[in-house]
């Protein structure tokens, strides 16, 4: 659980990081098209991937708590199995 937790708070400082990046690329760009610069795309493709690893971990996070049994009257036997 410990490990899933620091890895939720490592993802969103990343995606954190890769925001502002990308607001400064876009700034940079002012008239052109955003979507048709390669950095910027490699970087939203880099943001898309944290994103789904943050909910991975978030998802992780729930599960470790049923099965420690932290919140048994709300994260019964059936939530546990359907997020893992």
């Amino acid at each position: 659980m410990g490990s899933s937790v620091c890895t939720t708070l490592v993802e969103i400082g990343e995606i954190g990081r890769l925001s502002s990046s990308m607001k400064k690329i876009e700034k940079g760009l002012k008239n052109g098209n955003k979507y048709q610069d390669e950095e910027y795309r490699a970087k939203l493709k880099k943001s898309n991937e944290r994103s789904l690893a943050l909910i991975k971990a978030a998802m992780d996070i729930v599960v470790a708590a049923g099965l420690l049994q932290l919140a048994p009257k709300k994260i019964t036997p059936r939530v546990t199995g359907a997020f893992g």
